[in-house]
């Protein structure tokens, strides 16, 4: 069940989704999740950072419309950024998995 501080959590989230995210150049994707997580903080306000450090890695997947989307789109995970895809999964996989793979790098990294 989830707790109504966690509730109020993913409405303002919803409320502050991230501004139109422009992806990276094909140049400068990155190909390994070491490398992706520097720049999806950078696309992150001090709100929506706090937010995620206080999300539980079982709930990142409530993420996955909006953040989900923005991470998506600014690493080029849908227009051909196979080695991140395979990099987050092991192997292949879609980019949806790959995206959550990435968001529990992400909190692993602003928990740290």
């Amino acid at each position: 069940m989830l707790k109504p501080s966690f509730i109020l959590s993913l409405i303002f989230f919803s409320a502050a989704a991230l501004a139109d995210v422009k992806p990276l150049p094909p140049s400068q994707w990155p190909t390994t999740v070491a490398d992706a997580v520097p720049p999806v903080v950078a696309i992150l306000t001090p709100t929506t950072r706090s937010i995620i450090r206080g999300t539980p890695k079982e709930n990142l997947v409530l993420f996955q419309d909006q953040l989900g989307e923005d991470i998506r789109v600014l690493l080029g995970l849908k227009k051909g950024n196979v080695q991140l895809v395979n990099a987050a999964c092991g192997g292949p996989c879609t980019a949806e998995d790959a995206t959550l793979r990435l968001m529990e790098a992400l909190l692993d990294a602003l928990n740290k």
